[in-house]
């Protein structure tokens, strides 16, 4: 690994362990009970992953808790949520067996994210004098999109020499859709969480499935069209032809 990948990745650990320890300072959370359901219906949507074509990643639900911890939890609980999620999101059920600078990484990726989320859409708003719902979802999904599908670039473009400009927007056509509806189904879930029925907020459960199956058939399908129209320019069929005896 070249010295400014690995430069980069001690700087973001260090960022989180920095989090991590206003994160300990502040610790109080309000309704414990109500945390750790969420956080471990979170740890539940992080096993459901899809594989970026092209990129040695992978996308989880667990942004969509990420999102309802920015409106309904406090910053503390927000983190861990983020924290939790990528540690699940590494190291269950992976293809191959991650390499600790990798759960490293992505832990740390996701810890400054959803820090640098939580605090745009609560203390950027604050200063303007927003206090919305729907303006607080949207700053807090646009700053955890752009840091992540940036932070995730960066890294790749250090390890395998690849241009960041091009690698930053193909993981941003990739993902946008799926954080997309994701954002969607966490509005949901936050209504529902804000009332007296807690209940109403596992109702998104089935919405986030749905999610999930309509974005790995997305991403099937746009894999398939990309290797098909690979093989009509390079005349070269993508099955081989059998023959009969």
């Amino acid at each position: 690994m070249p010295s400014s990948a690995k430069a980069y990745i001690a700087f973001l650990a260090a960022l989180a362990v920095a989090v991590l320890v206003v994160v300990a300072a502040q610790w109080n959370p309000a309704d414990f009970q109500r945390f750790v359901l969420f956080f471990a219906l979170a740890m539940l949507a992080s096993g459901m992953k899809i594989r970026l074509p092209g990129f040695k990643t992978t996308i989880s639900l667990n942004f969509v808790f990420v999102l309802v911890g920015i409106a309904l939890f406090s910053f503390g609980e927000t983190v861990l949520i983020g924290l939790g999620g990528a540690l699940v999101q590494s190291l269950w059920k992976s293809q191959t067996r991650p390499k600790p600078v990798q759960v490293l990484f992505n832990a740390a990726c996701l810890t400054v994210c959803t820090a640098a989320a939580f605090a745009a859409s609560h203390y950027v708003l604050a200063l303007l004098s927003l206090y919305s719902l729907p303006a607080m979802m949207v700053l807090g999904a646009a700053v955890y999109v752009a840091l992540n599908t940036g932070l995730v670039s960066l890294v790749i473009s250090l390890v395998e020499q690849r241009p960041l400009r091009e690698l930053w927007s193909t993981c941003y056509e990739w993902t946008f859709p799926y954080f997309l509806l994701g954002a969607a189904v966490a509005g949901l879930a936050s209504l529902a969480g804000r009332s007296t029925t807690w209940g109403a907020a596992l109702l998104v459960l089935p919405a986030m499935y749905f999610v999930f199956l309509y974005y790995r058939m997305r991403i099937f399908r746009g894999v398939l069209e990309t290797l098909s129209q690979v093989s009509q320019n390079d005349d070269v069929p993508l099955v081989a032809p059998s023959h009969g005896r």
